[in-house]
């Protein structure tokens, strides 16, 4: 049996690390388009290694799994692990995970959180898919460790987090990271604001043009009233300006930094540059229309602002 934690309430969702937060309900290919990590090669260029792919953090591979609240089965997406180095394999590579309960620990003191590891007696059901060996098929490189369970057994006052970690490789010549080998995947309830938004408006880059801002952008679940998404992915590609927006009773938005970003991203007024395009409209969400109005910026390395302001519509 896998042993219990203290199961009290968590106060706070707050301590995530550097992920972008989905969705189970997308499609197989996460890793691929770069939403269950960030862009990092996890440092393996020689060899055949075998690694984890939640997150660029070795010390967390934290990542939150917002699904919707349903009372049926469903297959749930928890860890990538990756294939890379040498190649991609011409056989099935195997892949088997066992549970990583002092990572969890480890997590949960660092971020002063209570997340349960399902499994003892009276925590919520669910079944490790493959007995928690994920086959890498060859000529890819990378497979996935899933459950199957029901997802609105999980919401209530304790907050479930899976944690795992590779074992083995069943194929011989294959190395196990040293450090990105586990994941801890908690499921969430998907809030209301959680979706795929089209994001209009202008980024300003001192010292630059303007960005004309369209493209598509995923808010993604953190609470209950809490979203999180990244800033600028189509000018910058890059996965650490990321930032919290909250929605507040009377839907002003307010907008936090995430602490584990590369950047510190900070609130504005809208008419804080005249001619951007804002509309002049504050930070703001219109749940009649499911719109979102941000105005935000931070300062780069070179202490250069970046500066936003950005209509997002539920799509």
């Amino acid at each position: 049996m896998l042993r219990t934690m203290n199961k009290k309430y968590i106060k706070s969702l707050m301590g995530l690390a550097l992920v972008m937060l989905i969705s189970s309900s997308c499609k197989d290919s996460l890793y691929d388009d770069y939403k269950t990590q960030a862009v990092d090669n996890h440092g393996h260029n020689q060899g055949s290694m075998v690694s984890t792919a939640v997150t660029s953090s070795a010390l967390d591979e934290f990542y939150v799994n917002a699904v919707d609240g349903v009372n049926t089965e469903v297959e749930v997406t928890l860890i990538p692990v990756i294939l890379s180095g040498s190649g991609l394999s011409g056989k099935d590579v195997h892949v088997k995970f066992e549970p990583a309960l002092d990572s969890l620990d480890a997590y949960n003191t660092r971020n002063e959180t209570e997340y349960v590891m399902p499994g003892d007696v009276g925590s919520p059901a669910f079944t490790l898919v493959d007995d928690g060996v994920v086959t890498i098929k060859a000529g890819t490189e990378v497979g996935y460790l899933k459950v199957k369970l029901v997802p609105s057994d999980y919401f209530g006052d304790v907050s479930y987090a899976f944690a795992y970690k590779i074992a083995s490789v069943q194929e011989g010549g294959y190395t196990i990271s040293g450090n990105h080998n586990h994941g801890i995947i908690a499921i969430l309830p998907k809030n209301a604001y959680d979706g795929i938004y089209h994001e209009t408006g202008t980024l300003v880059r001192q010292g630059n043009p303007v960005n004309n801002l369209d493209t598509d952008t995923h808010l993604a679940t953190v609470n209950t009233t809490t979203v999180w998404a990244y800033a600028g992915f189509p000018v910058f590609q890059n996965t650490t300006l990321s930032y919290y927006a909250t929605i507040n009773n009377d839907n002003t938005v307010t907008i936090t930094a995430d602490p584990h970003a590369g950047v510190v991203i900070y609130p504005i007024a809208a008419d804080s540059n005249p001619g951007s395009g804002s509309d002049a409209h504050e930070n703001s969400y219109d749940p009649a229309t499911k719109t979102f109005y941000l105005n935000y910026e931070y300062l780069n390395g070179s202490g250069l602002k970046r500066t936003f302001h950005t209509t997002m519509v539920l799509e």
